[in-house]
């Protein structure tokens, strides 16, 4: 027995000197990499020698490799068992979270005593039911648990956290960040906010860094600023040493600081009693079975069949921007609490949802810094200086104060979701309009339709259902009157129309132009002889026909086409034939 036990600790012995060679060999492949890059910095000589010292320690690595591969017909399965036991604990301590401490740790340390003593006891009653969790998923993944502190620092375990850099929920994920790794972000759900997607999300992400860098340190300092950065600050000074780096302040302040915020937290979650939290009111372990749900529902209905607060049911589900639960190619999965899995599968018939036509707005609180102003703030988060200005009671021009709270709409994206659905019914509007309209032409913009018409802009916009910066396209229809016209209507709305008045007119040439006399223009709008009109003034016109003076290149279909009538009509009232040449400088009576 003695024997098999001395056999076993020798292979073990063998096996973890081969595993250190073989990480002394990719970690001289990994140097020689990095100083590749920086070939300027070495010669040619130099790194030949490397190379053949690389190759006589792979030598080495593979000759000893080799010699026990002959004599594995005589390793026992009790032996193997032990040996794959060994190098299993050996992966599982490999790449631990070292928590080094010095002057940095220690301030961050004395701030969560002192000034942040508030937020750290929150941040700890709220850990105890999410850190379970989200630890199981981080082992799953094969990373050190040490990391679900990072969504303590990040966010205090809040889903609705939200920074100043758009970066939402647990792992605070930025939007290209997130759907990068796989995460919904749309209308009517952000799984950023979903304690499990965003771990594992988080987990893939921290795994990549880490690939990376081959230094955690590094790799949380890439998780807060983005691993561009931290890589060209490790080519640049030749170090992977954080702390290196952060003594020479080559990375930004708030990344610095992350690194001895986080070790600060998590030697204080780790053992609060010892740093003087000793009255935490934890929370209970959050527990849930899933189900999976095969179309649209409402989690309102649901929490009413299932006997449960609906406000726990969000809790449980807080991807969900409402209580609408939409449906994918895929199933969606829907989390309830447990023992309610049959129930719920049962009453997934009756509660079933359509989209909703209006989506109750959410916000989240900022605090302005230096340099912020309503237009900024408006671009940075989606939204419009008009929606920030309403949810806060304030004007446009309002001044803010530096460390001013106000609140921002957090669902810009689900109200232009909704706005979508409303121009697509805007659209079968228009185009079921059978009246008077304009076919868009490239090159013409509202302004310049409107003038052609002898209307305003916010007409055109009134009765196409457009918005001030609504974009026209070649080839749309645009109704050009309040209502759909018969022909009956149509000539009686002829006798009494408007006129804006453009540059260069005159009471006048506006006076031949629609066939009238100039005292009908000055009685219908109450003008005297010396009165003066204004470019934009709308006037009133009664009473006679319509002139166009015929301009180079135009033909009797185009100017039909312009005015909304036949060709046929244009030809009787000026005693024309359809072959009739008309020239420039004619003037036609457009009936």
């Amino acid at each position: 027995m003695g024997h098999k036990v001395r056999r076993v600790e020798a292979k073990q012995t063998e096996v973890l000197g081969l595993r250190s060679r073989r990480l002394r060999l990719l970690r001289g492949i990994k140097s020689l990499i990095l100083m590749t890059h920086k070939r300027r910095f070495m010669s040619r000589h130099s790194l030949i020698a490397i190379m053949m010292s690389l190759v006589l320690a792979g030598c080495g690595t593979f000759e000893t490799m080799d010699g026990p591969a002959d004599n594995t017909d005589h390793v026992t399965p009790a032996e193997r068992e032990a040996v794959e036991a060994n190098e299993k604990d050996l992966a599982n301590s490999f790449g631990e979270i070292p928590m080094e401490t010095n002057d940095r740790v220690f301030r961050w340390i004395e701030y969560f005593k002192g000034r942040g003593r508030r937020h750290m006891e929150r941040y700890l009653s709220r850990s105890s039911r999410y850190v379970p969790m989200m630890k199981q998923i981080l082992r799953e993944h094969e990373l050190p648990e040490d990391l679900v502190y990072v969504a303590l620092i990040e966010s205090g375990f809040n889903p609705k956290a939200y920074s100043h850099a758009a970066a939402v929920g647990y792992w605070q994920f930025i939007r290209p960040t997130g759907k990068h790794f796989d995460l919904k972000i749309n209308a009517y759900v952000d799984q950023r906010r979903d304690f499990v997607a965003s771990t594992h999300a988080a987990a893939r992400y921290f795994k990549a860094l880490y690939n990376l860098f081959g230094n955690w340190y590094l790799a949380m300092a890439a998780y807060n600023v983005g691993e561009n950065r931290v890589k060209r600050m490790v080519m640049k000074y030749y170090t992977r040493d954080f702390w290196e780096l952060a003594r020479r302040k080559k990375l930004p302040r708030e990344t610095i600081n992350y690194v001895p915020k986080f070790i600060a937290a998590a030697l204080i979650a780790k053992n609060p009693e010892t740093y003087g939290f000793s009255d935490i009111d934890y929370q209970d372990p959050v527990a849930f079975e899933t189900i999976e749900v095969p179309y649209s529902i409402s989690l309102k209905k649901l929490s009413g069949r299932l006997g449960v607060s609906y406000d726990d049911l969000r809790a449980l589900n807080p991807e969900f921007k409402s209580d609408y639960v939409p449906m994918y190619r895929s199933n969606v999965t829907v989390k309830v609490p447990p023992g309610k899995t049959n129930s719920a599968v049962a009453a997934l018939q009756h509660v079933k949802s359509s989209a909703p036509k209006y989506v109750k707005g959410e916000y989240f609180y900022y605090r302005i810094r230096r340099g912020d102003n309503l237009s900024t703030l408006a671009r940075r988060h989606r939204t419009t200086v008009r929606r920030i200005a309403q949810i806060n009671g304030i004007s446009r021009r309002s001044l803010l104060r530096i460390g001013q709270r106000i609140k921002l709409p957090e669902n810009a994206a689900l109200t232009r979701h909704v706005s979508r659905n409303r121009s697509r019914s805007r659209s079968r509007t228009v185009a079921n309009y059978s009246g008077p309209g304009h076919k868009v032409r490239r090159g013409e913009n509202l302004s310049l339709i409107a003038r052609k018409y002898g209307v305003s802009v916010q007409q055109l916009q009134q009765w196409n259902n457009l918005r001030r910066r609504s974009v026209i396209k070649p080839g749309q229809i645009l109704k050009v009157t309040s209502q759909p016209e018969s022909a009956s209507s149509a000539s009686g709305n002829r006798s009494s129309r408007f006129h804006r008045v453009r540059r260069g007119e005159n009471l006048y040439s506006i006076a031949r132009k629609y066939g009238v006399t100039l005292k009908d223009i000055q009685l219908q709008n109450g003008l005297g002889s010396r009165s003066l009109i204004k470019v934009g003034q709308k006037l009133r016109i009664s009473g006679g026909n319509r002139v166009h003076v015929v301009r180079r290149g135009e033909t009797l279909s185009h100017i039909a086409d312009r005015y909304h009538v036949a060709v046929n009509e244009l030809v009787q009232a000026n005693d024309l034939n359809n072959r009739s040449m008309i020239q420039a400088g004619r003037r036609l009576t457009i009936p």
